[in-house]
């Protein structure tokens, strides 16, 4: 299970600080998801090349990668490939199962109560209502099965009502924009303007709920000036990472959702003088700090790994 909740210096006795409630005393950190690298489960011999390549998580896919025809295959070949390895070669493996809603979702996740060892992150597609989210986390339960979930959210549907659907189910490790497949049901661009709304409802949907928001792909990976460009635009929305389609997008992406050194010592000094303050805002260094920016700084720590 991977922890999401970490003290980053803060400790108990800013207990009664009216600037940092008691839900920051534990400080609920984001993973760290700069880059997100999809690899077909056909192609598991290209994985050593995937993990070369920096990303801070691989997704295996037994969705839309996948021919449907093809799912049995796929499952009985990451099982046999779970069974060859060791747990810790799992690190910073995810695997898209298919939705909930369908037939090979629900197959997806009773074959993994049937492996010896199952990746620590599942994606979920196409999510359109928290119970899919509290079904797949109680099969999870049930099963003995201590993974996190990424939540993606892909139809005009499910992305109108993200907020909504993340209050009741907030346990999520991050959502994301499936940006694509977004696209293709409403009929609109793929283009900034056309997905400016979609990613402002993610934005904020997982502002709301404390988790960070991933942003879908850039179908282009020859452009890399065009996937930096957008990259950039979405992190100063307030992503903190986005997919990639191809190795050749992670570097990209991972530079630009990396804080700069100085930045992220910045915000490491500001957490640990916060420790020493009394009550109320305090100064940092020339400027005036309280929650808001303490809530900033916590970002940049966390995405810094």
């Amino acid at each position: 299970m991977i922890d999401l909740t970490n003290s980053v210096g803060l400790n108990h006795n800013l207990s009664g600080h009216p600037y940092i409630s008691e839900n920051l005393i534990e400080v609920k950190l984001t993973i760290r998801a700069r880059s997100l690298l999809f690899t077909p489960t056909t192609k598991l011999d290209k994985l050593d090349k995937a993990r070369s390549t920096g990303a801070d998580w691989i997704i295996l896919d037994l969705e839309d990668g996948v021919a449907p025809d093809d799912r049995p295959r796929c499952r009985n070949v990451l099982k046999a490939w779970i069974q060859e390895i060791t747990a810790d070669e799992l690190t910073g493996i995810a695997l898209r199962i298919n939705s909930l809603n369908t037939i090979d979702g629900i197959r997806d996740v009773l074959a993994l109560t049937d492996w010896p060892l199952y990746p620590p992150m599942i994606v979920l597609p196409k999510v359109e209502s928290a119970g899919e989210i509290i079904q797949c986390q109680s099969l999870f339960e049930e099963s003995k099965i201590s993974a996190d979930i990424i939540a993606v959210f892909e139809t005009a549907h499910g992305v109108q009502n993200a907020p909504r659907i993340l209050q009741k189910s907030p346990s999520v490790a991050a959502i994301a924009f499936g940006s694509a497949d977004y696209a293709a049901e409403t009929g609109c661009g793929m283009d900034w303007d056309s997905l400016a709304w979609a990613r402002g409802m993610m934005v904020a949907a997982a502002g709301q709920n404390n988790t960070p928001a991933l942003d879908g792909v850039w179908l282009d990976f020859k452009d890399e000036a065009g996937l930096a460009e957008e990259s950039e635009r979405v992190a100063q929305m307030g992503f903190a990472g986005k997919i990639a389609i191809h190795p050749d997008q992670v570097g990209p992406i991972n530079k630009v959702f990396t804080p700069a050194t100085h930045a992220v010592d910045e915000a490491r000094a500001m957490l640990a003088q916060a420790e020493t303050e009394g009550n109320g805002a305090f100064n940092f260094r020339g400027r005036m700090v309280d929650k808001p920016i303490l809530e900033r700084a916590k970002r940049i720590v966390a995405a810094a790994g």
